[in-house]
């Protein structure tokens, strides 16, 4: 698989180009914690190429904005919002967490290396710094949170423990900053048998009960974990202390994907394929889910003729390896699109929605 899923490319010749990286995910048996065994950490790089905006959905904002009020309603009433994201991006999840915090935001600062803007700067008044957050770059920041997220960030992360450990050192010891923690659901993905979500860079993904004992571990204490977004991620509270109790971890077993995975594959190429037939194919989601879909599906890349995506900042460029195009949906109306394979039914609703308002008369049919 491409190593990373969210680079995008000026040609398709480039993306064609896109290096590759083994997947050989393995399981603990003990505790659920699963990872990709053939990972090499010194082929990732996240650079200002990185384009993994989802904001551009409705739900996926309505998502984002429910998260925030979780973030800020867990500090009381009468104290001041001091945050601090780990892997914030370009701060849209700040954005939101700043506007809902309103007055009682006292300070907000990310750290992302992939940050586009001057380094210190952010958006709605925070300051996002373009380094990895560790107890080295914790001096960068003017307050000391009571409030940490990091979103989306430790899957990619291939010593998940030392990075929430790093986070736990650089606030201190007597820090009791609340910590809140959102990344994929590996059981989500095995009992979907959803194989478009195992990807190279996501090489450390978790069951709630391995999140919440790695949590434990790192020195954040009574964590909760629950599923939001259709049960497609985790979301995890817990607190900075200086001694933890330790639970047991939650045992795990899974069958092997092999099977599921050869049975996957033949029927969504059989579906793709039948499709052609019909007229022009086309995937909506040019995310790592659509990347990783494309390869499983068409892998001689000669029926899926575009992606559809609402990202602007994805529109003209090129998925890795199969080189597709990605387009707007107006776009993929003006090209007679027949069959669009939506990459997540969570947007099923706003797609339909999408696609009568521009006139793609398609048939839509969810990976699922």
């Amino acid at each position: 698989m491409p190593i990373l899923m969210n680079r995008i490319y000026e040609t398709a010749s480039e993306g064609r180009s896109a290096a590759l990286g083994p997947l050989e995910f393995v399981a603990c048996s003990r505790c659920g914690f699963t990872w990709n065994l053939a990972f090499d950490p010194s082929l990732i790089v996240y650079d200002e190429e990185y384009e993994n905006d989802q904001t551009y959905s409705p739900s996926f904002r309505e998502h984002m904005r429910a998260r925030a009020c979780d973030v800020v309603e867990s500090i009381p009433a009468n104290r001041a919002v001091v945050y601090l994201e780990v892997g914030c991006g370009q701060g849209r999840f700040i954005e939101e967490v700043v506007r809902i915090a309103g007055v009682r935001m006292q300070s907000a600062e990310g750290f992302d290396p992939a940050w586009r803007g001057a380094d210190g700067t952010g958006p709605a008044g925070s300051r996002i710094h373009r380094v990895y957050f560790n107890k080295g770059t914790a001096s960068r920041l003017k307050s000391g949170p009571n409030v940490v997220v990091t979103r989306h960030t430790i899957e990619h992360v291939p010593d998940p423990i030392n990075f929430l450990r790093a986070i736990r050192e650089a606030l201190g010891r007597d820090s009791t900053a609340r910590l809140w923690v959102e990344t994929p659901c590996v059981e989500w993905i095995l009992k979907n048998r959803a194989m478009q979500d195992f990807f190279y860079e996501h090489c450390s993904l978790f069951t709630a009960g391995s999140l919440a004992f790695a949590l434990e571990k790192a020195g954040f204490a009574t964590p909760r974990v629950r599923h939001v977004f259709g049960g497609q991620y985790l979301w995890a509270e817990a607190v900075a202390a200086e001694s933890v109790r330790m639970s047991d971890p939650v045992a795990s077993a899974y069958e092997p994907l092999d099977f599921v995975r050869r049975e996957f594959i033949r029927r969504w190429r059989n579906e793709i394929s039948n499709a052609g037939d019909e007229g022009r194919v086309a995937l909506w989601g040019a995310g790592a889910k659509g990347v990783s879909f494309s390869l499983l599906a068409d892998p001689e890349q000669k029926i899926i003729d575009h992606v559809v995506d609402v990202n602007p900042a994805k529109q003209g460029k090129y998925l890795p390896v199969s080189g597709t195009l990605v387009v707007s949906p107006a776009e993929s109306a003006l090209r007679k699109t027949k069959t669009v394979f939506v990459m997540n039914s969570n947007y099923m609703d706003e797609i339909t929605a999408t696609a009568r308002e521009v006139g793609l008369n398609a048939r839509l049919v969810p990976i699922e």
